[in-house]
């Protein structure tokens, strides 16, 4: 595990303020082939989990981290750095800019070891103070596949980022007075003249509080858009998360509904208006909001991966061309490091840029007052609380009399990788880019800066006792769910039964980290004994507990369910033919899925969606996988055990034979009195799955586990089954809910249209020889 703030090793030049190329090590072999629809590896997997990672990695326009808004802030902006004259940010040393140069070295020595861990491919850092640059340095690759290394000057898709150039475009049409915060969003775009949405206003839509949904292009093609009005006009039809006004809701549907409004009341082309207002006053030359072919900083462009820390793929490069064909304010702006932090400069400036003002300074106070409703986010600033201004992450001191929260930083993130931050009293700005999608190294970045620039230390990692003793299972009482400490590689983790595996990292005395988001500290509890007994996050309490011997065995459990289920009966009736059609109703995609079972233990399984598809078969040996990606092959071990913990004779047959370490863990008692028994099908080695089971009937009616989405990472899954249906006397599902952790990728629904009993096998069917359609 890496260590949240590397050793103090030399800096890699002599001056840390110097442009430097980190010398990376060599690129992996084989590069894979360029993906535009799918940010993952081609390898074979669940169709559904295939569709999920293309439509989220491409799409996902949110912050990489999160951001809570809450009471009103007096948010006081010191004087900028912004200079009269059109120099970039001047070289300086770092005691001459009142810094420590230990602390800049640990920061940039923080950066080249997330590279040297694979937890990023490549990064950009720049750190400016007083408007001169004391720290700008570039680690790893640009591109690993063509051996070509970070520079400093790289072009990067900014991402979220973006939308705070949204609103300052739409503050400075509203000092011009040809638009309004209260004006209604309908009275621009007649396709919000409609029930519901005819009181979304303008400023509901900087402050994400007018209940749109996070997005409704994400199962499009961003290179067919044919114009953001068209993006906008989606809205009108969409399905509000919340009445407007009366919550939080991140939407980059809302941002491209502004983007929109840019081009209404301006007349001209939105990326025009912020070129000819935002871009070129502020000498933001290397920025563009559309990227063309032509352009000649794309030889300069980083490309993107996807993955997670040690499986990075690359899903775009340069040659592949522009990924946007119009441009999107929530998500299409490709900046530099030195440019974006003009951009931050000005507001640091209270809205002047060197050649005169682009923003009032109540606009620019507007923009960085944290809004009427919270959204929770993480951060790694010591001492600070996340908030959300108008298309802005805030971070503030927490709220003191009269509700006022004190402003400590201001700036976004973007989901491709990209972070920045702007410390107006310290005069200071940081920015940290990397082409990992999804990454929250950022968050560790933060726990240097709150040492570097606000004083405050933090705890770093130590080396960790056994971990033996924290291994278990622990509740609140007999109603709440168990969670579990598990292990993960090295380490501890918190596992959240069917939302998340959050690893830990060790700060001494019993106190672990959580990794993605270190303001939050997990302390375990000891009796007089030294043993653990529990666990506290803040005031939240768990006390460990060990399966009470009074619950039913495991041998009971799984001999009533499989009495229940019968699913032996395939024996006498033959093999089982059950077709289903699958519902994405967040994605607005459709599908089918057809599967053959066969006694005892050969099954075959084929999904479809659009042009994919996927066939899984087990023939009593071996897993074999074909796809619409990848040809037909043997699984891997890691695939094999996946997906035999997924086959229908495993999930309602002998759980003891298909599972390792399968035992009772509680009995909870539902709101509705009844008792509900929870069975792991593993132990704490490792993450493993929970099955719910009906304590009277022993029907199954609920797993929860964890879908390896790549571009995500460990995403909590839960599959209800709703309702089953009588065939020969066994017991198969009818109607079944699958709900992902993640509220942006909404549900799978299945439901079954037809059963075959007796139906025929062709040979080789179940190795994906013959057709599954053959015999029917």
């Amino acid at each position: 595990m890496a260590p949240l703030v590397a050793p103090q090793v030399a800096p890699q030049v002599a001056n840390p303020v110097a442009p430097q190329v980190a010398t990376p090590v060599a690129p992996r072999k084989a590069p894979l082939p360029n993906m535009i629809h799918c940010n993952c590896p081609r390898r074979p997997r669940s169709l559904t989990i295939s569709i999920l990672a293309a439509l989220f990695s491409l799409f996902l326009g949110s912050v990489a981290q999160g951001a809570q808004a809450g009471d009103p802030a007096v948010a006081t902006l010191e004087q900028g750095s912004s200079s009269p004259d059109d120099a970039r940010f001047p070289v300086s040393t770092p005691l001459a800019e009142g810094l420590s140069p230990e602390g800049l070295e640990s920061l940039d020595a923080l950066v080249a070891q997330l590279v040297a861990d694979d937890e990023v491919v490549g990064a950009e850092l720049m750190v400016i103070r007083n408007g001169r640059t004391v720290l700008h340095s570039a680690h790893g690759w640009r591109d690993r596949e063509g051996a070509l290394p970070m520079e400093t000057g790289s072009l990067f898709c900014v991402r979220s980022m973006t939308k705070p150039l949204v609103s300052v475009a739409i503050h400075q049409l509203v000092e011009d007075k040809a638009l309004k915060l209260r004006d209604r969003v309908a009275e621009y775009l007649p396709a919000f003249d409609v029930d519901g949405k005819r009181e979304i206003t303008v400023q509901q839509l900087l402050q994400h509080t007018s209940g749109l949904p996070m997005s409704e292009i994400m199962a499009l093609n961003p290179r067919e858009l044919t114009s953001v009005r068209a993006v906008a006009d989606l809205g009108g039809a969409s399905q509000l998360e919340f009445e407007p006004g009366t919550g939080f809701r991140y939407s980059d549907q809302g941002t491209d509904t502004l983007t929109a409004l840019v081009e209404i009341v301006s007349g001209q082309p939105a990326e025009a208006f912020i070129q000819a207002r935002i871009l070129d006053p502020l000498g933001m030359d290397e920025s563009r909001c559309l990227l063309t072919p032509e352009h000649l900083l794309e030889g300069r462009s980083a490309s993107k991966y996807a993955g997670s820390a040690g499986h990075w793929n690359r899903y775009w490069q340069p040659s592949d061309g522009p990924l946007f064909s119009v441009f999107l304010g929530s998500q299409a702006l490709y900046s530099t490091l030195e440019d974006y932090a003009r951009f931050l400069d000005m507001l640091m400036a209270r809205g002047r840029g060197p050649d005169g003002r682009l923003l009032k300074s109540s606009s620019v106070r507007r923009i960085t007052a944290p809004g009427p409703h919270p959204m929770v986010g993480s951060t790694g600033l010591p001492g600070a609380t996340t908030g959300y201004g108008s298309l802005m992450q805030l971070w503030t001191k927490p709220a003191e009399k009269e509700g006022r929260r004190e402003l400590v930083a201001f700036g976004h993130t973007g989901s491709d990788g990209t972070y920045a931050w702007a410390f107006p009293e310290q005069k200071t700005i940081v920015l940290y880019f990397t082409q990992s999608r999804a990454n929250v190294t950022g968050l560790r970045l933060e726990e240097v800066l709150g040492d570097l620039l606000l004083g405050v230390p933090f705890d770093p990692i130590q080396a960790a006792p056994p971990l033996e003793p924290y291994l278990g299972y622990y509740s609140e009482g007999e109603r709440d769910r168990y969670r579990a400490i598990i292990r993960d590689g090295d380490g501890l983790a918190l596992e959240i039964l069917g939302r998340a595996v959050v690893p830990l990292v060790y700060v001494g005395e019993d106190r672990w980290k959580f990794k993605p988001n270190p303001a939050n500290v997990i302390a375990f509890d000891r009796d007089e004994k030294g043993a653990v007994t529990g666990y506290h996050i803040g005031d939240h309490q768990e006390f460990k507990f060990t399966p009470s011997e009074d619950l039913p065995s495991i041998e009971a459990v799984c001999e009533g369910v499989q009495a229940f289920h019968r699913m032996d009966l395939l024996e006498s009736v033959g093999p089982l033919r059950l077709e289903q059609a699958i519902s994405m109703p967040k994605l607005k995609r459709d599908g089918t899925s057809s599967s053959l079972m066969e006694w005892p233990s050969r099954w075959r399984a084929d999904e479809s969606m659009g042009e994919e598809f996927e066939h899984i078969g087990f023939d009593g040996e071996q897993v074999w996988t074909e796809s619409s990606r990848a040809p037909r092959a043997v699984a891997d071990a890691e695939r094999t055990a996946q997906l035999m913990g997924e086959a229908p004779q495993a999930r309602f047959g002998d759980w003891r034979e298909a599972f390792p370490g399968v035992h009772v863990v509680q009995q909870i008692v539902t709101g509705a009195g009844e008792g509900v028994l929870l069975i792991r099908a593993g132990d704490t080695s490792g993450t493993a799955p929970t099955f719910y089971v009906e304590a009277e009937s022993l029907r199954l009616g609920r797993i929860d586990d964890f879908a390896a989405i790549p571009g995500v990472g460990r995403l909590g899954r839960t599959t209800t089954f709703r309702s089953f249906r009588e065939v020969e006397g066994m017991q198969v599902p009818d109607r079944v809910e699958v709900q992902l952790a993640n509220p942006m990728l909404g549900k799978i629904m299945l439901e079954l249209t037809s059963v075959t009993a007796g139906a025929h096998a062709a040979d080789g069917v179940f190795s994906l020889e013959d057709d599954l359609s053959e015999g029917r």
